[in-house]
């Protein structure tokens, strides 16, 4: 019979979907940190991915994917005072049209 988890804050699947919860946790922490340093009219942008030297964001606001595009060094000074994203040498800003989170 299987155990039932009631609490999935300590829940850590094995295989690949470990792997995505770790990722997710990561990333989870990342913008927890990022979101201390980025200007309000920044806030909505969350890291959604790290690839080698790239950071990616994604917002659903088109405006703001406009203005971080045009702005990739002050988004990367920002990355660069969080120790594990120092190495990050570009971003990419991308936009979401569907909501990052639902409620119903």
């Amino acid at each position: 019979m299987s155990k039932k988890i009631t609490n999935l804050a300590d829940f850590t699947p094995k295989g690949a979907l470990g792997q995505m919860f770790t990722h997710a946790r990561v990333l989870n922490e990342l913008n927890e940190q990022l979101v201390k340093h980025l200007p309000e009219s920044f806030q909505s942008l969350s890291l959604c991915a790290l690839n080698k030297d790239t950071a990616t964001f994604v917002t659903n606001n088109q405006a703001l994917v406009f203005r971080a595009q045009k702005q990739p060094d002050m988004l990367l000074n920002i990355l660069r005072k969080i120790e594990s994203l120092a190495q990050i040498k570009k971003v990419v800003v991308k936009v979401n049209l569907r909501p990052l989170h639902k409620y119903e």
